[in-house]
């Protein structure tokens, strides 16, 4: 009895499968014994097919190319690793948002503006009731009041400060004009009235003069005539050379000074100053109408000689017509004409 080889073990992959048999030879009969077959030599250059798997076999897995992707890093913002990324706003989107907002915003504010300003100006709360006047002494608070523009019942809001302060200063007697508000109903003037010094003739009239020496005003019916009267000045020096002027009367003003300063003025009161051609000055003071001839400047000296001489004269109770002091090469040297 013929032994049958044993069937290979299933899974088992082989290695290749029998070469058929040559031709011309039978294949043996089933059940008899097989003759040993030399093997073939494998033909030189001739590549070995591998077997086919039989059916107990695990077919072997198809070659495939594989490639390794590094791992993702995790989103810094919190989201899946698997959520694609939000696409950025358009820059001209966002400056569109950016308008219109800022436009809401603008629309608003002026309409709560136009509202509170129409209140304002409408309101009985804010009209005015009060008008404090500060510093006049030659106008009366109706007059500066009603100089600028200033009425009881107005609303305070429509009161132009600036164009009042203008106003009210174009009085000659006003030197500055400061206009302010005080809510609710209150509006408060404050005024710096100019002080006349002197008055001066020029082409027979008379105008004031401050302490400057600044002409600032015709004299009226109620201006002061109280002062000393500066004469000598025409009116061609004035439209020639008003700053001249100016500073002429300034001069002036400045002996009448020292002669307060001395004592002099006190006690002989100055009645009229008076400007040669040449420049030199004159002055006639008291009740006696007495003459100081001063010259040429500077006074200041001179205005001290006079004093010590009209205090001698007061002594000896003898009255002076004129007192030369202008000897400018021996100023020492005074020269007196009694009465």
């Amino acid at each position: 009895m013929t032994e049958r080889p044993s069937a290979p073990p299933p899974n088992r992959r082989r290695a290749s499968t029998a070469p058929p048999a040559p031709p011309g030879r039978a294949a043996p009969a089933r059940g008899s014994k097989p003759e040993p077959v030399a093997a073939a030599p494998a033909p030189k250059n001739e590549r070995v097919r591998p077997a086919t798997p039989s059916s107990h076999e695990s077919p072997a897995p198809p070659a495939t190319s594989v490639s390794v992707r590094p791992p993702r890093p995790p989103p810094s913002n919190g989201s899946p690793a698997g959520a694609r990324p939000a696409r950025p706003i358009s820059r001209h989107l966002r400056a569109l948002q950016l308008l219109a907002g800022a436009a809401v915003v603008l629309i608003a504010s002026t309409a709560v503006a136009w509202g509170a300003r129409r209140y304002i100006v409408s309101s009985p709360r804010f009209a005015v009731r009060t008008v404090l006047v500060d510093g006049a002494v030659r106008r009366s608070a109706e007059q500066v009041a009603s100089s600028g523009g200033i009425e009881v019942g107005k609303n305070i809001f429509t009161l132009d400060l600036e164009l009042a302060s203008a106003s009210i200063s174009t009085d000659p007697w006003i030197e500055k004009a400061t206009v302010t508000r005080k809510l609710p109903s209150t509006v408060h003037v404050s005024v710096v009235e100019r002080e006349a010094q002197a008055l001066v003739a020029i082409g027979g009239d008379l105008y004031l003069a401050t302490r400057d020496g600044e002409l600032f005003k015709e004299l009226a019916e109620d201006d002061p005539f109280d002062l000393p009267i500066v004469t000598g000045i025409t009116g061609e020096q004035v439209a020639r050379d008003r700053a001249g002027v100016v500073i002429a009367v300034r001069r002036l003003l400045d002996v009448v000074e020292d002669m307060e300063r001395a004592g002099v003025a006190r006690r002989y009161p100055i009645q009229e100053l008076h400007v040669e051609r040449d420049g030199s000055v004159v002055i006639t003071i008291g009740k006696e109408g007495i003459a100081l001839h001063l010259g040429q400047p500077p006074y200041r000296d001179k205005v001290g000689q006079a004093a010590r001489v009209l205090t001698e004269l007061a002594q000896r109770k003898a009255s002076a017509s004129v007192i030369f002091l202008d000897n400018d090469a021996h100023p020492e040297r005074v020269v007196v004409r009694m009465r």
